[in-house]
């Protein structure tokens, strides 16, 4: 196993204005967008558009601040 490396690191990419609630995990290479809203407890595995409220496991869409 210490011989295997760590491999390719990706970044996570969080825009401004984003509310982040407690116990979220964020995985590598997702994108959260401009003014969008993370629920408590979330796994946010694919990217969260501009705005949008995500929640759940895996974090799916509710809805818009818009």
């Amino acid at each position: 196993m210490r011989l295997q490396g760590n491999g390719a690191t990706k970044q996570v990419t969080i825009c401004s204005d984003v509310w982040v609630g407690a116990r979220v995990i964020i995985l590598p290479g997702v994108t959260i967008g401009k003014g969008a809203i993370i629920g408590a407890g979330a796994v946010v595995a694919k990217d969260v558009p501009d705005y949008a409220i995500v929640g759940g496991v895996p974090a799916k869409i509710i809805g818009y601040r818009k």
